[in-house]
């Protein structure tokens, strides 16, 4: 069904292969050979790539974001357990009104539109992702709705602002890495430090970083409430402005359902 690809996506040099219910990009000239979502040349035409599909080689193709503006939207679980569209499809794909597909798996919705995305990218972490650069999705061509990519900033300001309200823009200065952890490099006189240094924490990633903290935290051996406390600390002196004491007993109580559920799988 490669044929009801847009052809605003056809008319790109931005296309790699799959095979084998992989997600490993391959490059559709060279056979067996792994591509990447960010060196241009080891992309191809959407013509090259469907000819590999189409000579047995590959079983499927794959488009590149890149930062021009194009941007996807992945819903894993595009469907209930009925077979109807979920409760998250239906508000994405009725914001956007721009080409929707389903997915390899026929589990989940594709959405590709137009607009700024204030960072690169981002998975939420509750079934909703969403890309400017440096991924690909495997492109079926089974179109559901709108057939054609369209322009519409309202819409991804709308799931930017309701699914990713904690993800900051990389313009405003305040994007932090999803890993924080203490430092405990010896201060300017060469003090070995009894208490680690915070890196300072901006809005917009204070939630994220203090649960990324106590995931670092109860690795090293801390019990619940010991990282509660150096929680505790690491707001005071790291979040600028610091966050409610409600909400770090929230983020501290996440942290250890995390660890248990964790432990239990592993046992």
């Amino acid at each position: 069904m490669f044929e009801r690809v847009p052809k605003t996506l056809r008319d790109l040099d931005r296309w790699v292969c799959v095979y084998d219910g992989r997600k490993i990009p391959y490059r559709a000239n060279a056979q067996s050979v792994a591509a990447s979502s960010t060196n241009p040349s080891t992309w191809a035409s959407f013509s090259d790539a469907v000819e590999e599909v189409e000579n047995g080689c590959y079983d499927g193709i794959g488009f590149v974001f890149n930062g021009d503006g194009i941007v996807g939207i992945d819903i894993d679980a595009g469907f209930d357990e009925d077979g109807f569209l979920s409760e998250l499809s239906c508000d994405c794909i009725s914001a956007c009104k721009s080409y929707v597909e389903t997915s390899r798996s026929g589990r989940g919705v594709h959405i590709l539109l137009r607009g700024k995305l204030p960072f690169s990218g981002q998975n939420n972490r509750s079934g909703l992702e969403i890309y400017r650069e440096g991924r690909y999705f495997i492109v079926t061509g089974k179109q559901m709705l709108y057939a054609d990519v369209v322009e519409n900033q309202d819409a991804i300001d709308y799931i930017v602002g309701k699914y990713f309200a904690d993800v900051p823009s990389e313009s405003d200065g305040e994007f932090a890495p999803r890993i924080y952890s203490p430092d405990w490099t010896p201060s300017d006189d060469k003090t070995i430090r009894v208490r680690p240094y915070y890196p300072e924490i901006g809005q917009g990633v204070r939630n994220v970083s203090l649960l990324s903290l106590a995931g670092h935290l109860r690795s090293c051996g801390y019990d619940a409430d010991e990282v509660y406390l150096e929680l505790q600390i690491a707001n005071q002196r790291a979040c600028k402005p610091p966050l409610s004491v409600e909400e770090i007993d929230r983020i501290a109580r996440s942290s250890e359902k995390y660890a248990q559920k964790y432990e239990e799988s592993d046992e």
